[in-house]
């Protein structure tokens, strides 16, 4: 679904209910006029009514006015018969000879009696001013309905930009603020209470956030130190009584056993820390880094691990891959992606890592795809390799998710591809 923003959202609603209540006012306003000014013709017609029918009474002369003249007036004798005296108004259009030619009229017809015989009497009224009046006044009402909206919009949109400046200060801030930035949340007093109360609010969170991250800070360093001190004194100890030329070689053989079980507890422990300095945003400083030569730097180093597995990496370029982010985080998120392909791959493969412009993928060898929805989850294992701790591509998550414009997908093309991508917005 696409988001829009506040403002806009508002003002959306508000043309809409503006448009509806405006036009609705304008129809109905129009409408009124316009009954207005029939209503006025309509009563002028019925006193002309009365004032013939008066004059017929004593002027029986009139009864042969049978076309339409200067009055406006004529009457028809009816055959004989039964008739209603009832009034009908209506809009009609007679020919006019000064004009030659028809023109918008307002007609009344009646039926009245006159000496025991009934006439039809039509008069009319032209409404040509009136049309001219409606229509000016249309025109008139049609520039106010478009002032009004425009206008009521842009106070509107001036009122909200002001009236909101508040609460946009307030996100400005909170998107600039860095809880590892030392850099406290001020607070600015505005003349709108509820924002004042939303800082209020936000100050109280985020000073309880940033002591939450201190103390959480201190515990991972000092219980990572507790854990790393101990299981070294474990490890030099052991390596001390192995020298001994007492023990026999069934100890020997334990003591080996152990000691390779507090090397693999020494890397969990630095492993976890790793993941939770990440999480915290402890890797502030970024820079301009390109993953061409970072993949070559780290290969080199890795050649050992490649080595012993008989493992070949072949590097194809076909662009510069690179991106800003924390060179620590890079070259933590390369290696991870590299030994993890070499790691769960069997001897004598092919690794190949293809880099373009916009992404790099990392492919090695495999029958099976691999569970999409957990192979970033923390321990897990889709092997029962021992020399993998399970945390690798959980690091590799968090690295990526510490930098919006990266994302890392799998995928299985009968070989196991992991993409780090450009995210474009």
């Amino acid at each position: 679904m696409k988001r829009k923003s506040l403002k806009y959202y508002t003002l959306r609603y508000l043309f809409i209910a503006i448009l509806i209540n405006i036009t609705v006012w304008a129809a109905s306003f129009y409408w009124l006029i316009v009954e207005e000014v029939n209503d006025n013709i309509d009563d002028g017609l019925k006193s002309s009514k009365n004032r013939i029918l008066d004059a017929v009474k004593t002027d029986p002369d009139l009864l042969k006015v049978n076309e339409f003249g200067i009055g406006q007036y004529k009457i028809t004798p009816l055959p004989d018969g039964e008739y209603s005296d009832n009034v009908h108004i209506f809009n009609f259009r007679v020919f006019m000879k000064e004009e030659n030619e028809a023109e918008p009229v307002r007609m009344l017809q009646t039926i009245f009696e006159s000496s025991e015989k009934y006439y039809q009497l039509n008069i009319y009224a032209s409404n040509m001013e009136s049309d001219e009046f409606l229509g000016n006044l249309l025109i008139a009402l049609l520039f106010l309905y478009l002032f009004l909206i425009v206008s009521i919009l842009l106070i509107n949109h001036f009122v909200l930009k002001k009236a909101w400046k508040p609460f946009y200060n307030t996100l400005n801030k909170l998107n600039n603020y860095k809880l590892d930035s030392r850099k406290s949340f001020e607070k600015s007093q505005s003349e709108i209470e509820e924002f004042n109360r939303l800082e209020e609010e936000l100050f109280v969170m985020v000073y309880r956030n940033e002591l939450i991250y201190e103390q959480q800070n201190q515990f991972i360093g000092n219980a990572s130190h507790e854990i790393q001190t101990p299981l070294a004194i474990a490890s030099n100890k052991l390596e001390l009584i192995s020298e001994e030329n007492e023990i026999s070689e069934n100890i020997a053989q334990k003591i080996n056993e152990v000691s390779q079980i507090l090397n693999r507890l020494k890397r969990l422990n630095r492993t976890l820390l790793m993941l939770s300095k990440i999480e915290n945003r402890q890797f502030a400083g970024k820079e301009h880094v390109i993953f061409n030569q970072l993949i070559n730097s780290v290969i080199v180093e890795l050649a050992d691990l490649s080595l012993f597995k008989n493992s070949k990496i072949s590097v194809t370029e076909k662009g510069v891959f690179s991106e800003i982010i924390n060179p620590e985080l890079a070259r933590v998120l390369v290696m991870n992606l590299i030994k993890n392909a070499i790691i769960h791959s069997s001897e004598n493969s092919k690794i190949e890592i293809l880099i373009d412009e916009y992404e790099i993928n990392f492919c090695n060898p495999g029958e099976t795809p691999l569970s999409e929805n957990k192979i970033f989850e923390r321990f897990h294992k889709e092997s029962a390799n021992n020399s993998s701790s399970g945390l690798g591509l959980a690091i590799v998550r968090s690295i990526v998710d510490t930098c919006p414009e990266l994302s890392v997908d799998y995928e299985f093309k009968n070989t196991h591809i992991f993409s780090l991508r450009k995210r474009f917005s």
